[in-house]
């Protein structure tokens, strides 16, 4: 048996032995928000887990070993997609502020918020790298921000247009930042100075997390891009005809991508439940193949630890191996994109659940 067999027959094994502990969030109304990047939600960071809760806005910690309740804190509004971690902090934030909280006790360290005034501005997710907080906002600005105090160290105006909302998630390689924007301009930066290194377009908006594939990297909007790391230059454009590209993800072969149906272009699509349906194309420099169709429009996530590419939405959680499109177990609750640790898997579901299994309770396919 091949030891990538073994890894599977490991973990179907590993999805009879039941779950570990899980742990009802008090006064959740909805827990999961849509996400538009990668990361989990709940995140393992340590001995801990850390959770963003949509609906009534709150960021909880949990113990990893059995699922305690630590600290929470409430959010000003709406909570987002999910949290990132950087040297003891815990980066979360609301449709309105950026909150570095303290790992330990919950406890803010400073919060930034690109307005004052009452309203949602900020849609994209952190990225951090170097001491460095990036973080684009619904006037058309990426901010960069010292990680430790907040300070802001540069601001850029993406674009003038007028659709101009930084909702994407910014990628950061080595010393370039490359985000982008709702009028489908992509702009990359020097991290420490913002200094321009090049600007592009592509033929829709950007809101979702970028995706580097080695030299590359990869942009979903109408069309689905390849661009040069260190130039910008247009590699590679994948586009199918009524169709747009939605959450993409970035493999150990190739870019995962979602095909969906473009409802600008189709308006009248909107009656019909096929069209809600997908496909799952893994795209390399050479090829496009279709993986599998799928219920709806899923978050994707790669997990370095199983090597599965889990796919999220409110129709439930798929866990599909990306050599073959073959799913490795389902689960049909409305789970977030999960975490995994040391052979075990902790998610969250709609209703505040949080949970952890070593793959247990999920159903062969």
């Amino acid at each position: 048996m091949s030891a990538k067999l073994r890894s599977m027959a490991k973990i179907a094994e590993s999805t009879r032995r039941g779950r570990a502990w899980k742990t009802k969030l008090p006064n959740v109304e909805h827990a999961i928000s849509p996400s538009h990047t990668t990361r989990p939600n709940p995140l393992v960071s340590g001995d801990r887990l850390y959770v963003s809760v949509f609906a009534p806005g709150a960021i909880y910690a949990l113990n990893r070993q059995d699922g305690s309740l630590l600290w929470s804190y409430q959010l000003d509004t709406l909570g987002s997609s999910d949290v990132a971690a950087y040297r003891g902090l815990i980066f979360a934030k609301s449709s309105r502020t950026l909150f570095a909280l303290d790992g330990k006790d919950g406890s803010v360290r400073w919060h930034f918020a690109p307005k004052e005034a009452p309203g949602e501005w900020i849609y994209s997710q952190p990225t951090i790298k170097d001491g460095f907080v990036l973080i684009g906002d619904r006037c058309g600005y990426l901010h960069c921000l010292q990680a430790t105090t907040g300070a802001v160290v540069w601001q850029r105006l993406v674009s003038k247009a007028d659709n101009n909302d930084v909702n994407t998630t910014a990628v950061v390689v080595g010393q370039r930042v490359i985000t982008g924007n709702n009028d489908g301009a992509i702009v990359c930066y020097v991290l420490k100075t913002g200094e321009t290194l090049w600007r592009r377009n592509v033929d829709a908006g950007c809101g979702r997390q970028l995706a580097r594939f080695r030299s590359k990297i990869a942009i979903s909007a109408r069309s689905l891009y390849l661009l040069d790391l260190k130039t910008g230059r247009y590699k590679l454009r994948v586009s199918r005809a009524k169709k747009s590209f939605g959450a993409i993800c970035a493999t150990g072969t190739g870019v995962a991508a979602i095909l969906e149906t473009d409802f600008h272009a189709c308006p009248g699509e909107w009656g019909n439940d096929s069209a809600f349906n997908t496909e799952l194309l893994l795209i390399t420099d050479k090829s496009e193949n279709t993986l599998r169709r799928l219920r709806g429009s899923p978050a994707l996530r790669m997990c370095s630890e199983t090597g599965l590419l889990f796919a999220a939405n409110h129709y439930g959680l798929t866990a599909i191996d990306p050599s073959n499109g073959s799913v490795v177990f389902s689960r049909p609750e409305w789970i977030a994109l999960p975490d995994c640790g040391s052979g075990w898997l902790y998610g969250l579901e709609e209703d505040g659940t949080v949970f952890a299994e070593r793959i247990s309770g999920f159903r062969e396919m």
